[in-house]
């Protein structure tokens, strides 16, 4: 259950489509099974966040970050509508250091709460300050045992999450489903290719 804001384009696509990213959606879950340990990474209003509370169960656990303080907002309600007990929020980004971060939107897509980014942040009057942590940091601070499957779309920042990620990585080797588009990784001074580098020697392949 979700309430939906139709001023918004991902919440509008949730309630007269039934789901966001179907496609996408469909593959996450079935990528999930009972007891796992699920990262959201730009869980923007809590789509894949709630997907996931369901498909791991009481037995699994669910790590969502949305740094953006109304978007925060909306997922912090929409998963109590749910009354999961599985899903930890924060409201932060993930960064190679933890530091604070300007991100803002896109302009003229002032409706797509999805589309705020670091690429976006300079000279940007609408720009939010956000707290950003080391995906690394924040595993040995929770004690996390088990990292099995990573949802990261954070509009060009994921190079920068990875990096602050590199031993949970060679640690867990989780499986990743993430967005890789090539403007918005430019806007950040990455491509693709630099990044497949970067995770080519992990051991990860693309599909």
């Amino acid at each position: 259950m979700m309430r939906c804001d139709f001023s918004d384009f991902v919440q509008r696509q949730i309630y007269f489509a039934g789901l966001f990213e179907p496609i996408e959606s469909y593959l996450f879950v079935k990528m999930i099974a009972p007891g796992m340990t699920v990262f959201d990474i730009g869980a923007n209003c809590g789509q894949y966040t709630i997907l996931a509370a369901r498909a791991v169960g009481a037995g699994g656990a669910i790590h969502s970050f949305e740094p953006i303080p109304a978007t925060f907002k909306t997922l912090e309600e929409n998963v109590r509508l749910n009354g999961f007990g599985n899903v930890i929020l924060n409201q932060s980004a993930l960064w190679n250091e933890a530091t604070d971060l300007s991100l803002g939107s896109e302009p003229g897509h002032r409706e797509r709460s999805g589309r705020f980014s670091a690429g976006f942040a300079a000279a940007n009057p609408l720009a939010v300050k956000v707290r950003a942590v080391r995906f690394d940091d924040y595993v040995r601070a929770h004690a996390i045992a088990r990292v099995d499957l990573i949802k990261i779309d954070i509009e060009g920042a994921e190079p920068f999450m990875l990096e602050g990620a590199r031993e949970s990585l060679e640690r867990f080797k989780p499986v990743f489903l993430m967005e890789v588009n090539r403007a918005a990784l430019g806007r950040l001074g990455w491509t693709p290719e630099r990044l497949w580098a970067m995770l080519r020697p992990l051991g990860y392949r693309a599909f």
